[in-house]
């Protein structure tokens, strides 16, 4: 059975967890954990651990590795405590693949035939059996395990650097207002053929399954006696599975550009999160040092928001003016007075806008007095 199982549908995210359960989140998410995680950080941690000094496999040295194997379990559990929470799809690499991994190490051909031993260790990785003592674990097999896990760092970190450029040459044509995504990415798809050699390599890693839910649960039939419910309502999502991540992330990112979803990099900490609104510029990640606040809420009041702000303002300004300006000219014989009342919304939207300006009020709070109905600014019917 394949690690992960992924549906990008509706503009959402459903991931298939091994409990049958699948985790809905919006389009994109995991493109942005993706990019936040530092894998060559990992890589190192990996190799330090990897690099430390041959033991001895007996005597007072298999007492060493020992300690050895308690390292690694150590730096296992700490992985799996910054990895697991931060999306589903990095708890099913942590606590599924890079486990089995492990077992493989232990036996290439039978990985689900583990002695004692080796099933204590997996405790011991597990944090549910603190007496280590009772553990011996050749530090052979953790070594092999070790480079293992590199590689598959190694192919997410490369997978990292070959998306982090192509996004920001499709999502920043979308955010310096240069044309849309689609048309960044056909751009992209004609003058490169790097990507097109990477998408190709990447679907061929990927196999699509149908899967029916209901209540975020996949219904599977197992040949037993249970029937289909018949008055709960069923969802039906075609599912990508594979054994490597990197070809589900190259996936969501032609997701994301088919869709046209705009990912934007924070204008603070300068990380990529998915924007709300035209003029949403900061991200909701806490940033150190500021006693829990947050990038969108340290920004708020600064110049480059501002500016956003009133760029967005007048544009919304000239949209509003230029539809009752026509629907006024089209009434002046039914309205004898409609065009005084067209000037007077014209200065309303310039006060509103000095405002904007001033930073007394946002735009949307811009947004939701001026954008108003042609009949209500006017005072017509």
């Amino acid at each position: 059975m394949p690690y992960f199982e992924m549906s990008l549908e509706n503009n959402r995210e459903y991931v298939y967890q091994n409990d049958s359960s699948v985790v809905e989140s919006d389009l994109g998410m995991w493109m942005i954990v993706f990019l936040d995680v530092d894998w060559g950080d990992q890589i190192k941690k990996a190799e330090a651990l990897l690099g430390e000094e041959e033991l001895p496999q007996s005597g007072l040295g298999f007492i060493k590795g020992m300690d050895y194997g308690q390292r690694v379990a150590a730096w296992y559990r700490e992985l799996k405590s910054s990895l697991s929470p931060q999306h589903p799809l990095l708890k099913l690499l942590v606590e599924q693949q890079l486990r089995n991994r492990l077992c493989c190490a232990f036996y290439p051909e039978e990985p689900w035939k583990l002695r004692k031993e080796e099933l204590a260790y997996l405790q011991v990785l597990d944090g549910t059996d603190a007496e280590y003592e009772d553990v011996s674990i050749s530090p052979v097999f953790l070594r092999q395990w070790l480079n293992d896990v590199i590689k598959i760092f190694t192919q997410l970190q490369t997978c990292q650097n070959q998306l982090a450029p192509l996004l920001d040459e499709v999502m920043g044509r979308e955010q310096d207002n240069q044309g849309s995504i689609l048309h960044a990415y056909f751009t992209l798809q004609r003058q490169n053929l790097l990507y097109r050699n990477l998408v190709e390599i990447s679907y061929q890693a990927l196999s699509p399954r149908f899967y029916i839910s209901r209540n975020h649960k996949i219904y599977r039939y197992d040949g037993g006696t249970d029937t289909v419910p018949a008055k709960e309502k069923l969802e039906g999502h075609t599912y990508m599975a594979t054994d490597q991540l990197a070809a589900l992330t190259v996936w969501e990112f032609e997701m994301l550009c088919a869709n046209e979803i705009p990912l934007r990099r924070c204008a603070y900490c300068g990380r990529y999160f998915r924007p709300y609104s035209v003029v949403n510029c900061y991200c909701d990640r806490v940033v150190e040092g500021t006693n829990g606040k947050t990038c969108k809420q340290v920004g708020a009041t600064s110049k480059h928001q501002q500016a956003v702000n009133q760029d967005e303002a007048k544009k919304l300004y000239r949209k509003v003016c230029n539809r009752i300006q026509t629907a006024a000219q089209r009434r002046k014989k039914q309205y004898p007075n409609i065009m005084r009342r067209y000037n007077e919304v014209q200065l309303y939207g310039k006060e509103l806008m000095e405002q904007v300006e001033a930073g007394t009020i946002t735009f949307a709070e811009f947004q939701e007095k001026f954008d108003r109905s042609t009949a209500e600014l006017l005072g017509i019917k």
